[in-house]
């Protein structure tokens, strides 16, 4: 907004250190971090199904794929659920290992496997009849890269099921409420990226040493809504079910105001910050 060094200026203003921590840190955290209860793992299934308005399908018969797992709790939920055939994959060992004990611990390690692998160099043993990417989207370098690929790793009558956001250009879009104060709205936007990030590093991650968004420990890859939505149409997907924001649902006005922002193309980006979607292919 000002330049680098007066935006960097202002934002230490709103800033805290309380919860900084170096990636050896957080590895050991993550080492001693298991305690996912099958409560905690069905809630966040149930959260999704009710986004998803039901359009997720749960069947012992299927296979699925966990694009961007995480510490596998919906994974996990899925096994625990019925589901005999659940693939997580991640490309941050500390998440997989700790995906991997909470299986275990929960007696689902039969059920469902974790794999550290990027997705774009990993060669699965056989198609997915439901592959899952759940607030993953926004942090892969190229989602145009990954919707055509996981064409690839999609049964002919599949479907991929997505959930993502915030979205960058959206109030939190950053995903940087960790070490601020204030929670600034659109802070991403306003402010310099080399700002951002140096901010990032003196009181949240100080041994991540990137200086783009991209290259951040997890990534974020800037993208817009009506960028997900080209993606969509260009690599030849159809989206059978849409919704933006429904975590708005439980404020009805706030709802029905983000939904006339999102159909206005020179603001819609501004306002459009999570997104569930179904994609099939067209011939399906």
């Amino acid at each position: 907004m000002f330049g680098k060094t007066l935006d960097y200026q202002i934002l230490s203003l709103f800033t805290h250190s309380r919860n900084v921590k170096t990636e050896e840190e957080l590895n050991s955290c993550a080492a001693q971090e298991t305690s996912l209860t099958i409560e905690d793992a069905n809630y966040q299934l149930q959260k999704l199904m009710e986004r998803l308005e039901g359009n997720f399908p749960i069947s012992d018969t299927l296979r699925y794929l966990d694009i961007g797992c995480g510490a596998g709790d919906i994974a996990i939920a899925l096994a625990k659920a019925g589901c005999k055939k659940v693939t997580g994959i991640d490309f941050v060992r500390r998440s997989i290992d700790q995906a991997t004990l909470k299986a275990k611990r929960l007696q689902v390690g039969d059920c469902v496997e974790f794999i550290c692998e990027d997705i774009h160099g990993w060669t699965p043993p056989h198609q997915y009849d439901v592959i899952l990417s759940h607030e993953a989207l926004e942090h892969i370098e190229d989602p145009q890269a990954l919707l055509q690929e996981i064409g690839k790793l999609l049964t002919p009558e599949g479907v991929v099921i997505l959930g993502f956001g915030p979205l960058f250009h959206t109030p939190f879009g950053d995903h940087m409420d960790g070490f601020f104060r204030v929670p600034i709205p659109w802070r991403g936007v306003i402010f310099s990226e080399k700002a951002m990030l140096r901010a990032r590093r003196e009181c949240f991650r100080p041994t991540d040493l990137a200086d783009r968004y991209q290259d951040i420990s997890g990534g974020l890859n800037l993208m817009k809504y009506s960028g997900f939505l080209k993606d969509v149409d260009i690599t030849g997907w159809k989206l059978s079910f849409l919704c933006v924001n429904p975590q708005l649902k439980r404020f009805p006005p706030l709802y029905n105001l983000s939904n006339i922002l999102i159909q206005i193309p020179l603001i819609r980006d501004y306002f459009a910050a999570s997104v569930y979607a179904v994609l099939r292919r067209h011939s399906s």
